[in-house]
């Protein structure tokens, strides 16, 4: 039996995951003024609805023995995602694809989708607390 229930780690994959996803358009964000640079974006939907579903996000396979398996080091399913290009019309000169408009759409996105699952994560240590005091 464990304390911290299905609910709990896949909410904390989820707060891992939109902070890298943070980062991805961040990234995006700052080099909008760089030549040549491709605007990039993390997905990873496909493998969190499969954590949560119980099955393996990505199918490994290990041909050497000492090669990692599909679990963290706490014995979780490893969630990640992948990088890919975003889709860009027709490019400027400069051959930049990063449109500041839509990275900003997704952050916001992001950071309420980020918001969202910390508070309930925080809602439920706070019902573990309550628990721990007896209700009190």
């Amino acid at each position: 039996m464990t304390i911290f229930d299905r609910t709990m780690q896949l909410l904390e994959r989820t707060l891992d995951l939109r902070s890298a996803r943070h980062r991805v358009i961040a990234s995006n964000v700052a080099n909008e003024e760089t030549p040549g640079y491709r605007a990039t974006e993390l997905n990873f939907l496909a493998q969190l609805r499969s954590a949560y579903r119980g099955g393996p996000p990505v199918g490994l396979t290990a041909t050497h023995t000492r090669h990692f398996g599909r679990t963290d080091a706490r014995g979780f399913e490893a969630v990640s995602g992948t990088l890919s290009p975003v889709p860009a019309g027709d490019l400027p000169l400069d051959g930049n694809s990063v449109n500041v408009e839509l990275e900003m759409a997704k952050l916001s996105d992001n950071v309420m989708q980020y918001n969202a699952a910390a508070t309930i994560l925080a809602r439920k240590f706070q019902g573990l607390l309550t628990a721990i005091r007896e209700g009190r």
